[in-house]
């Protein structure tokens, strides 16, 4: 869907001579975030010595990015326009699921209760933005490291 709505807004900006940036952010997180998302739950069921699921073996990555991060890049691309343009906003370093269990362990103080799972199909085995392109057009750059 996120490859639709560019060709779409492509198809606009031909078209009409619309200008257009599309945004693509990777795993956004913070303050009022999704909490069906990994940080939320990991961080809830580990502080709570609730089982926690692991799919593979840990080595899967996510571009987990903080949410004023985002927020930066969102307000760095109102006032530059360009004719059409997709830019990639997160931290540009990916965090193993293995590296983000060992965080929440250490920040709540508790070991983890992990059950390892086979991995899931369709799974993608890593999110890493290429943020130099927002870096160049827009001055982006990530501020928060997710630790």
């Amino acid at each position: 869907t996120k490859r639709a709505c560019e060709l779409i807004s492509y198809t606009y900006h031909h078209l009409y001579g619309l200008n257009v940036t599309n945004l693509r952010f990777f795993t956004v997180y913070g303050p009022r975030g999704r909490p069906d998302m990994a940080p939320y739950k990991f961080i809830d069921r580990i502080r709570r010595g609730v089982e926690i699921q692991k799919f593979g073996n840990g080595s899967t990555s996510r571009d987990y990015t903080y949410v004023d991060d985002i927020v930066d890049g969102v307000l760095r691309s109102i006032d530059r326009t360009y004719p059409y343009e997709i830019l990639n906003l997160g931290k540009g370093k990916g965090t193993t699921l293995n590296e983000f269990i060992g965080l929440v362990e250490r920040y709540v103080g508790r070991k983890a209760n992990v059950k390892v799972l086979e991995e899931q199909m369709g799974d993608v085995p890593f999110t890493n933005a290429d943020v130099s392109k927002a870096e160049r057009l827009l001055g982006y750059e990530s501020r928060f490291t997710f630790e």
